[in-house]
């Protein structure tokens, strides 16, 4: 039996021996006691706890059931894609990131490594101006040979003719010396420390 029918069969047995009558004695207020050391509690209200109506289940037809599973597919698939794209961004920006770091590692380890680099750096151009000087010093001497071979030349040449009076010579500033080009290899080199 449910709730509701036991309800209805008291109320009914009440109903039938409503003829009794029961005098419920008044109660006379209670002086309020001064200031009694223990307060006393309140009564605690019970509270009935009343049933839950019960829903109805909608009953859907299958095109209304297969209409949801349509959408509830396209609204999978949407998340799906969504989800996908912000973890793609997610992995630029992160990898964004780790470029800036590693950009800012770079610089600090440049900044610290430079003294290093110059003095690198000087070293080769040392050699390189060393190399310089000897190239000009053999350019010298190769200047110098060819003219004793003329010198001697024009002696041998004077010896057999006494006649001709000996060439007149002209002292000419020494040419400054061709600097060599440089190749791009050694060009990127030197403007590597720059």
């Amino acid at each position: 039996m449910s709730e509701e029918e036991i309800k209805n069969e008291i109320f009914e047995k009440i109903d039938e021996k409503a003829d009794v009558k029961v005098e419920i004695p008044e109660e006379a207020p209670e002086p309020e006691p001064a200031l009694s050391p223990i307060p006393e509690e309140p009564e605690k209200k019970i509270k009935e706890s009343k049933p839950k109506k019960e829903r109805k289940k909608r009953v859907l037809t299958e095109e209304q059931k297969e209409r949801l599973r349509e959408q509830l597919k396209k609204g999978r698939e949407t998340s799906l894609a969504k989800r996908r794209k912000k973890a793609q961004l997610k992995k630029i920006e992160k990898e964004e990131k780790c470029k800036a770091d590693d950009e800012k590692i770079y610089k600090a380890l440049k900044d610290k490594l430079k003294p290093d680099e110059l003095k690198s750096e000087n070293e080769t151009l040392k050699k390189q101006l060393e190399e310089l000087k000897l190239e000009l010093s053999s350019k010298k001497e190769r200047k110098e040979t060819v003219k004793k071979k003329v010198k001697t030349a024009t002696t041998v040449d004077s010896d057999d003719e006494v006649s001709a009076p000996p060439p007149k010579k002209v002292h000419a500033p020494p040419a400054p010396p061709k600097k060599k080009e440089l190749t791009a290899k050694q060009k990127m080199k030197m403007l590597r420390g720059l």
